[in-house]
C-alpha cells in the first residue's frame, strides 16, 4: 500500500514547522513534492505533499504526529484509481480538519 501526507499552513510560522519536517522525511525513504505556496486542487491551504510506503508508514506516521505542532496533516492511503476515495474515506488528520475542495475530483 502507498500513502501521502499532505501538510498544510496558513502562515509563515506554520509554514516553517512544516517545512523543517522535510530532511527527516526525505531521510527516511519519503518521497517529496514539490511546495505549493498557493492552494491547488483539492487542497484549500499551501502545502506539500510526502509519499510513503507500508514499510515507513509507522515512522511518518508517529514522526508527524509527535512534532507537530497544531497545523493541519492530512494522511490518507494512494490506490491508484480512486483520489477522491483517498482523500475521504482513506483518509486521517493530524491537527484540524480542513474542508477540501472534492469538486475537483470531477
Amino acid at each position: 500500500m502507498k500513502y501521502h501526507a499532505h501538510i498544510y499552513w496558513a502562515n509563515p510560522k506554520e509554514k516553517e514547522k512544516a517545512l523543517s519536517f522535510r530532511l527527516a522525511l526525505h531521510d527516511n525513504g519519503c518521497g517529496l513534492g514539490r511546495i505549493k505556496d498557493k492552494p491547488v486542487g483539492p487542497h484549500p491551504l499551501p502545502m506539500y505533499q510526502v509519499m510513503y510506503e507500508a514499510y515507513n508508514k509507522e515512522f511518518v506516521e508517529k514522526y508527524l504526529r509527535k512534532y507537530n505542532s497544531k497545523i493541519s496533516i492530512l494522511l490518507h492511503e494512494d490506490i491508484g484509481t480512486d483520489h477522491k476515495r483517498d482523500h475521504t474515506d482513506g483518509a486521517r488528520w493530524i491537527g484540524k480538519e480542513l474542508k477540501l475542495n472534492l469538486e475537483s475530483f470531477n
